[in-house]
């Protein structure tokens, strides 16, 4: 991505504005219901969307500096900014699960269960429908630019979205049945599943942290473009993957003819590079190329006439 006056932002950078967006307008409306109403209930829903306004905000920052592109301090580029950021949006979600189960437990000890206005249920209702919409969005894009950032935005919207249900579904049971136990009951499951999903999101995104190898999809596809290529070359060796951001970085040996060219090599190699890449277009490729032993190339294994016949092939 180019610093230019052209520059237009990708889709995760908009991805996080409209969940600016979409934050700040239920932010405004939770607070202007809140204080005319009084509900306290409300008041702190409309504290939580100001709280996903600046995790938004944040996460569109590590957006932007994860997509600048690679610099003398950073030549592997500044994918991993999303990584770092997702990692500590996790922790904030498996805090906001802890507290949540913390006032679970509270409300069971001295017996309080929410109060909600018709106004509030209006705003809580729209609030519900906006989230899921918003979820979906931010998991969408997620998927397609695997974007572990903001799949954790998502996740952080989500616990909006499942207190908000939970709240309404104890308000419904309540009044049908007078059981205001179950308030306490819904949140602390709501809790202990955000803490749950925090805890996995942490794992996943410390993968990428610690250079762990890229998804097994990912690997298997690039094995079948290598096998697709195996009368070229005698094996692929010291093959190493990782992935930082949206970013696969991959680097390998190939055993190829010691009889062939530099000038082949170099055109096998820029061959198998563009096969990978057309699968993988995220992809940063290095193949060091190194010569067969003199057995293989007496015995018959490698055999630079097929190959250069192989390659004219290719090239026509």
């Amino acid at each position: 991505m180019a610093d230019s006056p052209s520059y237009k932002p990708s889709s995760k950078a908009i991805a996080t504005k409209v969940a600016m967006m979409v934050a700040f307008s239920l932010a405004i409306s939770k607070a202007s219901v809140g204080f005319l109403t009084g509900s306290l209930s409300i008041l702190s829903s409309a504290v939580d969307s100001i709280l996903d306004i600046v995790a938004s905000f944040f996460n569109f920052i590590a957006i932007k500096k994860a997509e600048e592109p690679a610099d003398t301090g950073h030549q592997y580029g500044h994918g991993k900014y999303e990584a770092m950021a997702a990692f500590i949006q996790s922790i904030i979600i498996f805090v906001s699960g802890l507290l949540i189960l913390l006032s679970a437990w509270d409300k069971f000890i001295h017996n309080q269960h929410p109060h909600l206005s018709n106004a509030g249920f209006v705003v809580m209702g729209i609030s519900i429908v906006a989230t899921v919409i918003l979820t979906i969005y931010l998991r969408y894009v997620a998927k397609k630019e695997n974007s572990s950032v903001l799949e954790a935005d998502a996740m952080h919207y989500s616990i909006d979205l499942y207190t908000n249900i939970g709240i309404l579904f104890a308000l419904f049971i309540i009044k049908l049945t007078g059981w205001t136990i179950i308030d306490s009951i819904v949140a602390a499951i709501v809790a202990v599943y955000i803490m749950f999903s925090a805890i996995k999101l942490s794992l996943q995104v410390s993968k990428e942290l610690l250079d762990y190898s890229i998804k097994e999809e990912a690997y298997n596809k690039l094995i079948k473009v290598l096998d697709s290529f195996g009368e070229y070359h005698l094996d692929f060796h010291r093959l190493r993957t990782r992935s930082a951001g949206n970013e696969i970085f991959i680097d390998m040996h190939l055993t190829l003819c010691r009889k062939l060219t530099l000038d082949e090599v170099h055109q096998i190699t820029d061959v198998i590079e563009n096969a990978i890449s057309k699968e993988m277009p995220n992809a940063d490729i290095t193949i060091h190329p190194e010569p067969c032993n003199h057995t293989n190339h007496e015995n018959g294994s490698c055999n630079s006439l097929r190959i250069k016949d192989g390659l004219k092939k290719l090239q026509s």
